[in-house]
């Protein structure tokens, strides 16, 4: 813990700022609080940054043009409001398994905290890549299945060459090997320790 102590000079930049930003006591009470600062401090440090919105992963993905006219979706699990700072990825597979069915790599990747094709519409975005990580190649986003035609299941995933990274989707009846990755939110724990 720091042994700072405020001058009289410090303390009046401090009111000032707070009167021009219109706070109010009860907010620079709540700013105070637990390690808040802490994490303004990590933006003003370089070691993170401040993201204005949330994901909304309740909602309706974008209908892919290849999807079904009538019946586009099969399955959409809801993930709630997510934040995009607290993008990862996991592994679906054991030790010695270097490829999955479709089917079970899908079962395997919806037990996680896993993402939906709402998450999937964000990140796809180039100005949203700079969450995306540097050291994973394909990113499959499990929790929306989409009818192609007839009974034809599929699912969206994202895959990088060079600084680019591209749509394309996958058909659950082929196999998925080990650089499949699953779009997961990670812990506040990570969170911490890899922003701060």
């Amino acid at each position: 813990m720091s042994d700072l102590m405020l001058d009289v000079d410090q303390a009046s930049e401090l009111k000032a700022a707070f009167r021009r930003g219109d706070w109010t006591n009860a907010e620079i009470k709540r700013l105070s609080e637990g390690d808040f600062l802490t994490r303004v401090r990590g933006v003003i440090l370089g070691r993170a940054e401040i993201t204005v919105g949330k994901i909304d992963c309740d909602s309706q993905p974008e209908i892919p043009d290849w999807a079904d006219k009538e019946k586009p979706i099969i399955q959409h699990l809801p993930c709630g409001m997510t934040d995009p700072t607290r993008f990862a990825t996991a592994n679906v597979f054991e030790d010695k398994e270097g490829e999955l069915e479709g089917e079970e790599y899908i079962l395997r990747a919806q037990k996680l905290d896993s993402l939906n094709a709402c998450a999937f519409d964000f990140y796809a975005k180039p100005e949203n890549w700079k969450y995306l990580p540097k050291d994973v190649d394909v990113i499959v986003f499990p929790k929306t299945i989409f009818r192609f035609s007839g009974d034809n299941r599929f699912v969206r995933y994202l895959y990088c060459r060079g600084a680019k990274w591209s749509r394309d989707y996958r058909w659950l009846v082929n196999r998925f090997n080990r650089f499949c990755r699953v779009a997961v939110l990670a812990s506040p724990r990570v969170l911490e320790t890899k922003n701060f």
